[in-house]
């Protein structure tokens, strides 16, 4: 007997409004310095996480120091980005979380968790983590 989730439909996912305003916010108040560390740790520098927001690699580090916070739309991005790690790292070492978001995966059809969380945000991706962390097959 198959534990496998039903397919997804691939329709693009608005984001909340409370990410899209979250930049207008104090950067104290969510912590954007301490997510960017975080995030910096996780993905492995930088300009990994750079990359993976689609960002200016020196954006990060302006982040991380507190010169510079992220647009509205970056932070919406970073926050996804920081959930899904902030879940997957209680379980898994970062370098396999990492291995995890880069590999084809069952339970979102085959695409990589990355590219699901930048095209739709967290939601799906959380899904499949979750699906994967409780053993299920895809």
């Amino acid at each position: 007997m198959s534990t496998a989730a039903a397919p997804k439909s691939r329709k693009p996912s608005p984001r909340p409004a409370r990410l899209a305003a979250v930049a207008d916010k104090d950067p104290q108040t969510w912590r954007a310095a301490e997510r960017a560390q975080f995030l910096i740790d996780t993905v492995g520098g930088v300009n990994v996480l750079a990359r993976t927001l689609g960002v200016s690699p020196s954006q990060p580090s302006r982040w991380r120091s507190g010169k510079e916070v992220p647009s509205a739309e970056v932070a919406a991005r970073l926050l996804d980005l920081d959930h899904v790690l902030a879940l997957a790292v209680q379980s898994w070492h970062p370098k396999v979380v990492m291995d995890w978001m880069t590999t084809a995966n069952g339970f979102l059809e085959g695409a990589r968790p990355l590219d699901v969380l930048r095209e739709h945000g967290s939601a799906e991706v959380i899904d499949a983590l979750k699906a994967t962390l409780s053993g299920a097959y895809a």
